[in-house]
């Protein structure tokens, strides 16, 4: 995350067709951010009126990417307020629940796996912490709930001493593989879900999850996480890939659990030991977050994001190529969530946070991914460049041109990085007063938001770091803003 030097003077000689943006501009980004959104629905078939499976996307892509896409869609809406496609998001986050409302529609059965039923659980989440508008007989927290129960169910202590299988049935290659797209992805609903409900139950398997990563290597000290190991060798050896979809979502669930031990103040009846304890010490998820930041560097050049493993070799497939829209919210969240080592409390007081006895320096870590952010979202407006109208992206953003390839992961990973550079909006939990949430137990627990809110029901001052956020009694802020709660 340095010198991008020479990544300016290649975007400034990008043709005038190229998707502009003004960083500088709201205006400007939300309608770069449209300008993907469209082409995202087109190839869902929305201009020619294709759709046959609402929630599904054409082949050649598999079920997982719709998750991916509906949860940028939920981002999308509350990050700009245009909710012209709400209604759209809301059918294709609800035909996909399957009969038990866990995100296993039988339609997908013969070729789900855990990673791909979890980004369906993630996008739910999404619409539960910003108030998406709530269906009438389930919420989207409860769907969240429904599938980290399945998911925990599947938690194989039998071989590498724990984790989840990539895949869920036997008779699916991958069955006998560990990655930690799936076993992070249970990182990150478990951490999500314990700040929105309260409930230690989720803290406690954010923790179990993150450690078995660490303990069998796949997350390393320095923070470098690799694809998976295999049952056959009872994970004694890894697969040392790196890809940005996996570093990302480790990253978010340690951004989320940073915040753990704001729980006793949020949620009285909870008696929480802050002091000992991973789920609930800031400093140890904090360092984690600081680690994985590090580890990410590999996937930069020039401040420029990329997919290491795939996109020098030019040899990406339809799954990776969406892969960076993963990573970019994360960083957004890390970097978002810290400005410096003084914290907010929720009495306005500031606070240092140490770690190994010296401060965090988390003003230059917001800078350098700030840097990151910023100079990828150029970069990837200049790859959007393509197409018969010339704003089609691109997979490979250092360029500072179109690649001659298109499709929907090109297109959210381009819609990702352009939110990433937009003023902050306020998530709810459980405890929001525009709720009827109970904390008690898996299935109890209702969204924050069940009346129609729109973006302006949160409002963050990026200048003075004030939120705004209505009726809300906790707030983690995403989006391009300042820091109020995670303790780095």
């Amino acid at each position: 995350m340095q010198n991008f030097l020479l990544a300016t003077i290649a975007l400034t000689a990008h043709h005038a067709w190229a998707l502009e943006i003004d960083l500088s501009n709201v205006t400007s980004i939300n309608a770069a951010a449209k300008t993907a959104v469209e082409h995202v629905l087109a190839i869902y078939g929305v201009d020619n009126q294709s759709v046959s499976i609402p929630g599904i996307f054409p082949d050649p892509y598999y079920w997982w990417e719709g998750g991916l896409a509906w949860d940028s869609m939920v981002r999308y809406w509350a990050l700009t307020g245009d909710d012209t496609y709400n209604d759209l998001v809301h059918d294709a986050l609800l035909w996909q629940t399957g009969d038990d409302f866990d995100y296993m529609p039988p339609n997908q059965t013969k070729t789900l796996g855990n990673d791909d039923q979890s980004t369906w659980a993630l996008a739910a989440m999404t619409a539960a912490e910003y108030g998406f508008p709530s269906p009438p007989d389930v919420t989207w927290v409860q769907l969240a709930q429904n599938v980290f129960d399945t998911q925990i169910a599947r938690w194989d202590a039998e071989t590498c001493g724990g984790g989840l299988r990539w895949q869920i049935f036997t008779f699916n290659t991958g069955y006998n593989y560990k990655n930690s797209i799936s076993n992070g992805n249970l990182v990150q609903l478990a951490a999500r879900l314990a700040l929105y409900t309260g409930n230690t139950t989720y803290s406690d398997w954010a923790q179990k999850a993150v450690e078995w990563s660490q303990d069998i290597g796949l997350i390393s000290e320095q923070g470098q996480v690799f694809d998976g190991s295999s049952t056959n060798t009872n994970c004694s050896t890894l697969n040392h890939l790196q890809w940005t979809s996996a570093a990302g979502t480790v990253l978010t669930g340690a951004v989320y659990a940073a915040n753990l031990d704001r729980l006793v103040s949020q949620f009285p009846s909870l008696s929480i030991n802050t002091n000992t304890g991973f789920q609930t010490s800031a400093d140890t998820w904090a360092s984690l977050v600081r680690t994985l930041i590090a580890g990410s560097d590999v996937f930069t050049s020039n401040d420029i994001l990329y997919e290491v493993a795939c996109e020098p070799s030019h040899n990406c497939n339809i799954d990776q190529l969406g892969f960076k829209a993963i990573l970019v919210r994360a960083l957004a969240n890390a970097r978002d969530l810290t400005i410096d080592h003084q914290i907010t409390t929720s009495h306005n007081e500031s606070t240092s946070i140490s770690t190994n006895g010296s401060a965090v320096a988390s003003g230059s870590l917001h800078d350098s991914i700030n840097a990151v952010l910023r100079t990828s979202a150029r970069a990837a407006a200049a790859s959007c460049s393509g197409g018969a109208d010339e704003t089609t992206c691109g997979s490979v953003w250092t360029n500072a041109t179109w690649d001659g390839s298109n499709g929907l992961g090109q297109e959210l990973s381009a819609l990702e990085v352009f939110l990433a550079n937009l003023p902050a909006q306020v998530l709810m939990n459980a405890n929001s007063t525009t709720g009827t949430a109970t904390t008690s137990g898996n299935r109890t627990a209702t969204t924050g938001g069940n009346s129609s809110s729109t973006s302006g029901s949160a409002v963050v001052n990026t200048n003075d770091a004030v939120v705004n956020g209505k009726g809300s009694t906790f707030a983690l802020v995403c989006g391009l803003g300042m820091a109020v709660t995670l303790l780095l």
